[in-house]
């Protein structure tokens, strides 16, 4: 019911307000600006504050109208993507990869600054409003994503048009705060008058429904399960007695371990299942521990995961299936309780955590996962199993069938994954050639703009050969041959016959020169300033007299010490262009106030104690499978992990919020993540969970 005429109505209002609503955003913003205490500001402040308030006065209705374009365009694409059209969140085209790069990252932090202040300020109106909007489409439940006038149109409308004024960073920042703080009073007053009028029309906004609180995280614990023997440990900390009733309880506890017996009828301790076979260590020789208690543990253990809000209730339904299997094993297997890395463990946690990322029960690809899950699982269940390889052949085969659905969704963007790789490459050649560049200047005599041209464009071109793939091996090695031919070409001939060499030589080098641009497109007018100074340099060789060289003499000792002068002050030269170069590819990306979201860490390394701390650790951490929730276009997404390149510098993610691809690059997702906006959809694993819910229960 979307398309009711009750609700085509109320959108055609709110749309048609649009214009009236920019321009108030731009006359408060421009109010604020002058009500700007200058004496309490900074001086850094006072000057952003007077460059901010000239722009928007010169270019007002370009930034009215831009503001006025970008609303209506914004919630136009709202609207789509919440009833099943296009999102937001696309950013690969099959036809056309478009990255989020360094630039865009900074577009998402704006927005989400600007979400969060309008959040803040119209709470109450946006709730009441998305209940007016829900009532409107004939919904039975309230979806915040069915309402196409929610903040984060606006806050995207808002940065746009921001960014189409003459702006640097730092004064597109001020704007945005001030012109931020602006729009969130407004849209208080918006959805408020948006509301009154449905009243008066009669409508009711849909109830809000009681709704079980899930039950919160349990805090981090001292216990990291990833850590030799840590299960083992719990066994002191559970209470010294353990009821009857209670170890009786322990479903698929073998007989002999429910008995307290051995098989000769002996009184079986912790020592005995030392000795015949070995079955548990302890970590406190103090205390035995008896298989009652070995298996209330694990009861205990599966219990928090049976209550654990973040797990799909099917998953929740295998586990329950598996836990006689698991105590089976821990009976003949000691390591059971030694390591998380166990099999046995290592299937639940795989189960909990890929089928997390599915917000919606019904998606095909979670279905599909389930089923396969469930038949391997069946085959786990029949006493006297599991055994170790059927538990590791499950893992495999489960592994297998996610690593295919992964592939599938890859093959319906080859160009992008394609494009991708070239990129990579590009990255990872780029250095290397400009360093081998540098090396062939060396200490040569060379005007700055043909050295510019050598280091920058034509490092380039050299880079799109090496990576594209698609160039003969030949060409390659003529564009290689350009730097020392050309660096040739603007030495004076020293004979008749070297400058008729050089005649001869200039068509195809300047051939080679003309190809070489254009591989990379290069602007013409700049093709043409290169070309005119060499013509100009050539042009002097060619009609100058040879210039004859000079008598080789002996080299006094003076000069010997200025020409290891002249070398060392060559090689200082190197390694500068080398660290300037080095600090264009690693920018220090500079520090901004965060959005206040903890970070959440799923360790891809069993070994890992110590979680990411920094951007790049987190990044670096990324591992093909797991799942994010990185923050797109003002709104929070569940991301897939489906590639990483192989230099680690691309990453393609697929979004079940999204519907479709979103090709990253590394630097992005580490300015998101020190934004606070890219962390990781479990911060701990099903397990971990487990124990720290279980310790709070003890404590």
């Amino acid at each position: 019911m979307a398309d009711s005429p009750p609700y085509q109505q109320h959108r055609d209002y709110l749309l048609g307000r649009s214009p009236e609503l920019a321009g108030l955003i731009v006359d408060n913003t421009q109010a604020t600006m002058r009500a700007c205490g200058t004496d309490t500001m900074l001086a850094t402040d006072r000057s952003l504050l007077f460059q901010v308030a000239e722009a928007v006065q010169t270019h007002r209705i370009t930034f009215q109208n831009a503001l006025t374009r970008h609303i209506q365009q914004a919630i136009q694409e709202h609207g789509q993507a919440g009833n099943g059209g296009l999102s937001l969140n696309t950013v690969v085209n099959l036809d056309e990869l478009t990255l989020v790069d360094e630039d865009q990252a900074e577009q998402e932090i704006e927005v989400s600054r600007t979400v969060q202040l309008v959040e803040l300020s119209a709470e109450w109106e946006l709730r009441e409003l998305q209940a007016f909007t829900s009532t409107l489409q004939g919904e039975t439940r309230l979806r915040p994503q069915d309402n196409p006038f929610r903040p984060a149109a606006y806050a995207k409308a808002l940065s746009a048009a921001v960014r189409e004024l003459a702006l640097t960073p730092n004064e597109r920042q001020f704007l945005l705060r001030l012109s931020g703080k602006v729009l969130a009073e407004q849209l208080k007053k918006l959805y408020a008058q948006a509301c009154e009028r449905l009243r008066q029309q009669g409508l009711r906004p849909l109830a809000y429904k009681a709704a079980i609180s899930p039950r919160r995280a349990p805090p981090r614990s001292d216990v990291n399960v990833t850590q030799p023997g840590a299960l083992e440990a719990l066994l002191g900390k559970l209470p010294a007695s353990v009821e009857p009733a209670t170890a009786a309880s322990g479903a698929g506890v073998p007989s002999d371990m429910a008995a307290n017996k051995t098989s000769d009828g002996s009184a079986l301790t912790f020592q005995t299942l030392l000795d015949s076979p070995p079955r548990f260590r302890q970590t406190a020789p103090t205390r035995t521990y008896t298989p009652e208690q070995v298996s209330h543990l694990l009861s205990r253990l599966f219990a928090q995961m049976h209550h654990d809000q973040e797990v799909q209730p099917a998953v929740r339904s295998m586990i329950e299936q598996l836990q006689p299997a698991v105590m089976r094993v821990a009976h003949h297997d000691p390591q059971i309780l030694r390591s998380d890395q166990h099999p046995a463990w290592r299937l639940i946690n795989q189960l909990a955590s890929y089928a997390s990322g599915y917000g919606d029960a019904d998606h095909a690809e979670l279905t599909a996962f389930l089923q396969f899950a469930q038949a391997r699982i069946q085959q786990l269940v029949p006493p006297p199993g599991p055994t170790m390889a059927q538990l590791e052949t499950t893992l495999a085969e489960m592994q297998r069938f996610i690593d295919t659905q992964t592939q599938a969704q890859l093959e319906s963007t080859p160009q992008a994954i394609a494009h991708m790789q070239e990129a990579d490459l590009r990255l990872s050649v780029r250095p290397v050639l400009r360093q081998q560049v540098e090396q062939q200047i060396g200490s040569a005599k060379v005007k700055p703009t043909i050295q510019d041209f050598l280091l920058g464009p034509w490092v380039d071109v050299l880079t799109h050969l090496m990576a594209c793939g698609s160039s003969s091996e030949e060409e390659i090695q003529a564009m290689m041959a350009c730097v020392d031919d050309l660096l040739h070409s603007l030495q004076r001939p020293r004979t008749l016959d070297e400058r008729e060499a050089l005649r001869q030589s200039l068509p195809d080098l300047i051939d080679r020169l003309k190809r070489g641009m254009a591989h990379i497109d290069w602007p013409m007018d700049q093709q043409e300033a290169i070309l005119n100074e060499l013509m100009r340099i050539h042009g002097h060789h060619l009609v100058a007299q040879p210039k004859a060289a000079k008598p080789q003499e002996e080299p006094t000792a003076a000069d010997l010490v200025a020409q290891m002068r002249e070398d060392m002050d060559a090689d200082h030269r190197c390694h500068a262009r080398s660290g300037r170069h080095a600090q264009l590819v690693d920018t220090n990306l500079g520090t901004l106030p965060t959005v206040p979201m903890a970070y959440g860490e799923d360790m891809p390394h069993a070994q890992q104690a110590i979680p990411p701390q920094t951007p790049a650790e987190w990044t670096e951490s990324l591992h093909k499978g797991m799942w994010c929730k990185l923050f797109l276009q003002g709104q929070w997404a569940t991301a897939h992990l489906l590639w990483t390149s192989s230099n680690r510098q691309f990453f393609m993610f697929t979004s079940e919020h999204a519907g479709r691809m979103h090709a990253m690059t590394r630097r992005a997702l580490e300015r998101l993540r020190s934004e606070g906006l890219a962390t990781n959809l479990e911060d701990r694993s099903l397990m971990q969970r487990a124990v720290d819910s279980l310790l709070q229960d003890l404590a």
